[in-house]
């Protein structure tokens, strides 16, 4: 009898290569809410065991998956499945730094997971998703702007802007909590060859990095133009050029937002950008 009940409920468990099918399948459905979780599983997160997969029978397909770890991301668009994520979660709860996800997914593992993290040091609960294509995408009406992808020489130019907008955004200076992984972070995404810069000599007028990067999309993040050269179509111009890039080898392009940054979502839009969905952020460190 037990053996019929545990074969008849749903579980879940850590996700091997062995599931590489059944992962492609679930997360298929929705390319840019699944594009963070999409493109980790292509760097290795099977291989390193680093996603969690609730099964359903009786097909023993895959409806809901996390990525565990220092940053958590779940994506469950039936929350029933919630609390078998946040059980598996729960032994490694003290490692979690950061919770982000699709709203309603996002809040519900923060809910059930609250009495084993500490209150979140900061909480974006409304961050809109934007998505652009080819169809909406403009690029600037003149000569593209000068983004390129960053090179080594740009990295201290990169990290020390990176900081500057998470001393702007965020309301702390990683380089004081933990500058050696600050840098390294940088550095990997440097050698990826996700980050682009739009330089004028000793100036870092516009930047961005790839967070994700799929067939089906791209997510950007870390999109900052100089304080100096703000409110002067420089970002508005950077992202047209940067995404109609990105669009000759991934079918949409896609980031995540404040929503009190009214400034920031003038520019995607400007640059063809629409709405698509909700992402909430829980910062516990």
């Amino acid at each position: 009898m037990l053996r019929w009940i545990w074969g008849h409920q749903a579980r879940c468990r850590r996700l091997g290569l062995r599931d590489a099918p059944a992962l492609d399948r679930c997360l298929r459905h929705d390319p840019v809410g699944t594009v963070f979780l999409r493109s980790e599983a292509r760097l290795g997160a099977l291989r390193r065991g680093q996603l969690l997969g609730v099964v359903h029978p009786p097909d023993g397909e895959i409806r809901a998956v996390a990525l565990g770890g220092a940053m958590v991301v779940p994506w469950s668009p039936g929350l029933h499945d919630i609390p078998l994520l946040a059980a598996a979660l729960r032994p490694q709860a003290a490692a979690i730094q950061l919770l982000v996800g699709p709203r309603d997914a996002a809040a519900a593992l923060h809910q059930a997971l609250q009495d084993v993290l500490p209150p979140p040091r900061l909480l974006r609960a409304e961050q809109p998703v934007y998505t652009v294509d080819e169809t909406t995408v403009r690029a600037p009406r003149q000569a593209p702007a000068p983004v390129r992808r960053a090179g080594p020489a740009d990295l201290e130019l990169l990290t020390a802007a990176s900081a500057a907008m998470h001393r702007e955004e965020v309301g702390f200076d990683p380089m004081d909590v933990d500058p050696w992984g600050f840098r390294l972070r940088m550095r990997t995404l440097v050698e990826r060859g996700w980050a682009y810069v739009w330089t004028e000599g000793d100036l870092l007028v516009f930047k961005a990095e790839c967070a994700a990067v799929t067939p089906e999309a791209v997510q950007l993040q870390g999109v900052w133009t100089d304080p100096s050269r703000r409110g002067r179509g420089h970002g508005t111009a950077a992202i047209g050029t940067l995404s109609t890039h990105l669009l000759r080898e991934s079918a949409r392009v896609t980031l995540f937002v404040n929503d009190f940054n009214t400034r920031a979502i003038g520019v995607y839009e400007r640059a063809g950008f629409r709405r698509d969905g909700t992402m909430r952020s829980y910062l516990y460190y």
